[in-house]
């Protein structure tokens, strides 16, 4: 039965190594030459291709995008401390008696609890982001616009304190909107956070 040379064998022969067998055989058999001529050619055309070589110095780059996202992490959290800190003066505020004449008792300690139940959310959303991980696009998208209708709301709670100076309907309301949003803002965050986690 004929034998064929294996590749290794043939590669010890590409590079001037091969034994007498080998070379006797590769002389006498068709396939094993046009076998040896592939390896060659595999060879040139690997030392065609161009030379490519990292960049000399890529700390500057990463340095840069470490301080950015540093500096982010520090206005976000600068921005929720101010928020809180907010919520807690209109919190005080409020329980204090802003309510003004004509409104219900009832409907001022709804708004109070309301303000509470915001704050404690605030601070399980603080805790859920402080945990380094990686989100989905998709998480990321819904929590950008979970965030963006919250602040609308602040807005609307801001301006009514202003204005109204008392407990209305409309900013009762608008605390009911701000704790459902940000109770869907920390189930989004803590689904993300065990499906990671799995």
């Amino acid at each position: 039965m004929l034998r064929h040379c294996t590749i290794s064998e043939l590669l010890d022969l590409r590079d001037g190594e091969g034994s007498a067998w080998t070379r006797s055989h590769v002389s006498e058999c068709e396939d094993c030459q046009v076998e040896l001529d592939r390896l060659h050619q595999r060879v040139a055309a690997l030392k065609a291709l161009p030379g490519y070589s990292p960049p000399r110095d890529r700390w500057p780059v990463v340095r840069e995008a470490l301080v950015k996202s540093r500096r982010q992490a520090r206005w976000q959290r600068a921005a929720w401390g101010a928020f809180a800190a907010a919520a807690a003066v209109a919190l005080i505020v409020t329980a204090r008696g802003l309510t003004g004449p004509g409104t219900p008792p009832l409907m001022a300690q709804e708004v109070t609890d309301l303000q509470q139940e915001s704050m404690q959310l605030e601070d399980i959303l603080r805790q859920v982001e402080d945990e380094r991980r990686v989100l989905r696009g998709v998480t990321v998208a819904v929590i950008v616009q979970l965030e963006d209708r919250i602040a609308l709301v602040d807005v609307g709670i801001a301006t009514m304190q202003r204005d109204e100076g008392r407990v209305t309907i409309e900013l009762r309301d608008l605390w009911r909107e701000r704790v459902t949003l940000m109770d869907q803002l920390v189930v989004t965050h803590v689904h993300q956070a065990s499906y990671v986690g799995h």
